[in-house]
């Protein structure tokens, strides 16, 4: 059996207290401590997070919603691997929260300037099976991985999914890089979510945050 209330106005029983409904406090104009008015286009909102703490991967399922966000934008923070030199990799997720891998073959395209050296720039590109290839870590203080990147996800009928990342890190060789990294697959196939983890070991420790662009 279902029900329906009309009401005009919903006032607190407590004072300053706000209202809650289905678990989301609504107070003073802020919709769980958020101001929704300056939600406007172009602003960011924090979709997820996790911070790994000796973790086999970091799995971040059906946070992608078409009709409000244009783009998505990644903050990876200090990511360390527990064990040396190995590949940082992605996989795309597809099906909401039910998610599963997507398969294909993923595309890498890298730019990157050696600081420690005087080498040019170098360009490189890749291919590997059912997954992407973002980096490889080095496991001490000063090789944390931090980037930010923007994730394009392909919709169901058309386009295709890629991921672009910048930032400044020392590889396992501690050699000290300027990087930008695109990791794509061609398929048009709807993406919902991401999977990061390494080709050996867990993450020890970091963090990753998405936040959606609003249209």
């Amino acid at each position: 059996m279902s029900s329906e209330l009309k009401v005009d106005t919903i006032s607190e029983k407590t004072t300053a207290s706000g209202v809650t409904i289905d678990s989301v406090l609504l107070k003073d104009g802020l919709v769980d401590g958020v101001d929704v008015s300056a939600i406007v286009s172009g602003s960011l909102v924090k979709l997820s997070s996790a911070t790994a703490s000796n973790s086999s991967e970091l799995l971040f399922d059906n946070f992608v919603d078409t009709s409000t966000y244009a783009f998505y934008k990644l903050i990876i923070k200090d990511l360390s691997p527990v064990t040396d030199g190995a590949q940082l990799r992605i996989t795309y997720r597809t099906g909401g929260s039910s998610g599963s891998d997507l398969s294909g073959t993923y595309y890498r395209f890298n730019a990157y300037s050696n600081i420690t050296t005087t080498a040019a720039e170098n360009y490189s590109q890749t291919t590997s099976t059912d997954y992407g290839v973002v980096a490889t870590l080095g496991n001490v203080a000063n090789e944390t991985y931090s980037i930010s990147a923007d994730l394009f996800p392909a919709e169901g009928t058309y386009g295709n999914t890629f991921m672009m990342n910048q930032g400044v890190h020392s590889d396992s060789n501690s050699d000290y890089y300027k990087v930008a990294t695109t990791t794509g697959i061609d398929s048009v196939t709807a993406v919902t979510g991401i999977k990061w983890y390494l080709s050996s070991g867990n993450i020890a420790s970091g963090s990753i945050y998405i936040y959606g662009v609003k249209k």
